[in-house]
């Protein structure tokens, strides 16, 4: 299974799924990690327009280079991800794609791994970021 964490230096979960410079990609096989590769976001930050073609979710998905499928695309290989907040269509998101959504409280990615090496993926659900309006 393919994890993926997002990080802005490789140690530490990200507070926002969104706003995070890289993922962490972890596989785990049979209860040990076997591999992590760091992957940059495609924008960055950098708002730069991405034209990728995703069938039918393409029309909705790319709002100037940073809507759901951009901050997804380095990732869509993962099964889980895992993260210290995310907004509630970004789950939505992650979601309609076969991924499951995991909102952690633990702040090192060491910790994420140990505890998903052993099949375990507590959510906090007060992690969803709710948008003020």
């Amino acid at each position: 299974m393919k994890i993926a964490i997002p990080t802005d230096d490789g140690v530490s979960v990200s507070a926002h799924f969104g706003h995070a410079a890289y993922f962490l990609v972890a596989e785990i096989e049979a209860g040990q990690v076997v591999s992590k590769t760091l992957r940059s976001r495609p924008d960055n930050g950098r708002h730069e327009h991405h034209d990728h073609h995703h069938g039918h979710d393409a029309h909705h998905a790319h709002h100037h280079g940073h809507g759901p499928a951009s901050k997804f695309q380095p990732i869509r290989d993962c099964h889980i991800i895992i993260t210290g907040g995310m907004g509630q269509p970004a789950v939505d998101y992650a979601q309609s794609l076969g991924m499951k959504v995991a909102l952690t409280d633990h702040k090192r990615i060491d910790d994420v791994l140990a505890e998903a090496a052993q099949g375990v993926f507590y959510s906090n659900p007060r992690r969803i970021h709710r948008r003020a309006h």
